[in-house]
């Protein structure tokens, strides 16, 4: 029997802002590499994340911060804060018991399903790994 799908939270660096992403921007190459840059506002400054992914296997982009494309409608998605300050979902996150990542054709045991959010897109990446700082 598959385990549940389950989207969690991802904190890879101690910094990240209580805030939503604004707008992801995406930049690929011939190598299957792949580099996200995410513009969060922070008091009255702006700072953007970059993640550089690498060994991609599969990339979904979404024009909508809605367009879960690969996550199971019973999968709940993780809030900024909580109660009544709970407005927006966590920007960042991790798909563990991925079914899209189970999909995938050939060896993909040492992949991840990462999830980030933003106020205008949604982008999905199947990887071996990720990379994270603030640039």
């Amino acid at each position: 029997m598959n385990a549940q799908e389950t989207v969690q939270r991802w904190e890879p660096l101690d910094d990240l802002p209580m805030t939503a992403c604004q707008v992801w921007s995406l930049q690929s190459d011939n190598f299957f590499e792949l580099t996200v840059e995410g513009d969060f506002f922070v008091g009255t400054s702006e700072r953007t994340l970059k993640i550089d992914f690498h060994g991609v296997l599969a990339l979904s982009a979404n024009d909508d911060m809605r367009g879960l494309a690969n996550i199971r409608a019973d999968s709940s998605v993780p809030l900024i804060g909580s109660g009544s300050q709970a407005s927006y979902r966590w920007p960042i996150l991790r798909v563990e018991n991925s079914h899209w990542l189970r999909s995938m054709p050939g060896p993909a045991d040492d992949c991840s399903h990462f999830l980030l959010l933003s106020l205008e897109c949604t982008v999905e990446v199947i990887a071996s790994e990720a990379i994270v700082g603030w640039i």
